[in-house]
């Protein structure tokens, strides 16, 4: 019976997880960056498999400790909600805190013990019958939000500075070759401004004797001026490549190794099971979620599950992001609107007209130039699963450059009336070589023209309303940006964010392009701002 399947690794003993991973190339790839020296971003949508990853390279650090010397240190940063009036002085003191807490865990764990004096004592534990100062610390931001007398203790917590010393100091008294920091949920719980803060800690920490490695989600994270992932850290993306020889194969394997008893049925409806596995566009927990959809796997239950999931619960997901963020509520609405209206249906039918014997497709092509709205829209359905972003700079009809993106394949599975045999036929003759493109100007585009800026001023909404009065110096844009928009009488968020590309372009040595190119990174970054 699939019900005892594990859909989220927090339900796994860190002991256990090396007994369910089964382990490709690619896992194999950032496992081994992740153990390494080098600090690293691990990027990819809800359910691919971060925190599996990150688990299994902690453990194999844990079963290695002995010969290699390298301490794994996990931490999650799921209780950020919690944090009242989070101003940046408390909120880095609060992941500092935590972060010498779980420090000092894994010392103890490992049978360490913490040297005397110096800077480690910014990080010491406390006794068996009284919690560390950092421990105090911690509750107490955790619990500020039960009551307003609370102290504050944000000067009882060490600097990043002092914290990288202590790590420094704790490696040299027991023989460790360094510490490697695994952060899980460490952005999308976080509003942007908080993002940067940690990605600056991330940054700071940086030492010979500690190393950073953090899960994010894509289009879901601001990192800052002052941390570039591909030149301050690895930036590894969670993307399985469901074309590669073995795909379907190490997909049936890793839901055996959970539930030997599914292994009959699974062999007995393997064309069924193939095609969830290929839907699930390479997540491992949708693929668990829609083989345990009912007590018995066969033909009938897979067409079921591919019909509730990809119909009904993957866009519920993605609507209900509109609650988390509701500065981007209209691009989340659109998103769900130009695939579910546009994207899907334009897919479909190129399938369905195709020769016999020719390639199928679940791709499309954004043109560079698209409005920035656009690709923050197409960011968020990568963020929810939806869709998959591909390599920038390809070329299309007419020799245009942009972006591809690989639709979810189960949403497209999920339109015919036998998802079973047209998901079949779809994945033995997917080609990327075959998209359906969407240019610059596209018509699609037009509702997000002012990102139907009526609707939002209309909600009784009065922490939004202040974001949309807010002055136009908030934004991260360029000093030229900056100007423009003030001798366009720009003053405020809500104004930019209603301007259109003509407004723009009445501003002196702006013309389409550049007015285009403004105008994107000024909605840009308003758009960050608002999802704060």
């Amino acid at each position: 019976m699939p019900g005892d399947l594990f859909f989220r690794t927090e339900d796994i003993r860190v002991d256990e997880v090396l007994s369910y991973l089964v382990e490709t190339a690619m896992d194999r790839q950032i496992i081994d960056s992740l153990k390494g020296r080098s600090p690293v971003i691990l990027r990819g949508s809800r359910g691919v498999g971060k925190s599996f990853l990150l688990r299994a390279a902690e453990a194999e650090l844990s079963r290695d400790f002995a010969e290699t010397r390298i301490l794994p240190v996990y931490v999650t940063f799921a209780r950020a909600t919690l944090i009242t009036n989070p101003t940046a002085e408390r909120f880095l003191a609060w992941m500092i805190a935590k972060i010498c807490n779980r420090i000092v865990r894994a010392v103890t764990t490992a049978g360490l013990g913490l040297p005397g004096g110096s800077a480690i004592s910014a990080i010491g534990g406390g006794s068996d019958s009284k919690p560390s100062l950092m421990e105090q610390v911690e509750q107490l931001f955790e619990d500020a939000w039960k009551t307003s007398t609370a102290p504050d203790p944000v000067a009882e917590v060490p600097g990043p500075e002092l914290l990288r010393d202590a790590v420094e100091d704790l490696c040299r008294h027991a023989n460790l070759r360094r510490v490697a920091l695994f952060v899980d949920e460490a952005a999308h719980v976080f509003i942007p401004q908080q993002q940067r803060q940690f990605f600056t800690l991330m940054r700071d920490l940086r030492s010979p004797f500690l190393s950073v490695k953090a899960a994010v989600y894509p289009g879901a994270t601001a990192f800052g001026e002052s941390f570039q992932p591909t030149h301050d850290a690895t930036l590894l993306t969670v993307d399985r490549n469901i074309t590669a020889d073995g795909y379907a194969a190490t997909m049936r394997e890793l839901v055996l190794r959970q539930d030997r008893t599914l292994e009959r049925p699974i062999n007995q409806h393997g064309e069924a099971f193939d095609v969830l596995a290929y839907a699930a566009t390479g997540n491992p927990r949708i693929l668990l979620k829609t083989v345990s959809h009912d007590t018995t796997f066969n033909r009938r239950s897979a067409q079921e599950a591919i019909r509730e999931y990809y119909r009904e619960e993957i866009w519920r997901e993605h609507s209900s992001l509109a609650e988390r963020y509701p500065g981007h509520r209209e691009l989340i609405d659109w998103g769900r609107r130009f695939i579910e209206s546009r994207v899907l249906p334009d897919l479909y039918s190129r399938n369905q007209k195709r020769s016999d014997g020719g390639e199928t497709s679940s791709y499309l092509w954004i043109h560079r130039d698209a409005p920035q709205a656009v690709r923050e829209a197409l960011r968020l359905l990568c963020y929810s699963g939806i869709l998959q972003e591909g390599v920038s700079g390809i070329r299309a009809t007419r020799s245009e450059v942009g972006t591809r993106y690989m639709v979810n394949l189960g949403c497209q599975i999920a339109i015919d009336s036998e998802p079973v045999n047209y998901g079949t036929t779809l994945r033995r003759a997917l080609s990327i070589r075959r998209m359906v493109e969407y240019g610059a100007n596209h018509s699609s585009y037009r509702d997000l023209d002012h990102l139907s800026m009526d609707k939002l001023e209309n909600i009784d909404n009065h922490a939004l309303g202040a974001r949309l009065n807010a002055p136009v110096s908030l934004l991260d844009v360029t000093p030229f940006q900056r100007q423009k928009l003030h001798e366009l009488g720009l003053d405020t968020i809500g104004k930019v964010l209603s301007s259109s590309e003509r407004t723009f372009m009445r501003a002196h040595y702006v013309g389409s392009v550049r007015a285009r190119q403004m105008r994107n990174a000024a909605v840009a970054a308003v758009l960050e701002y608002l999802s704060g």
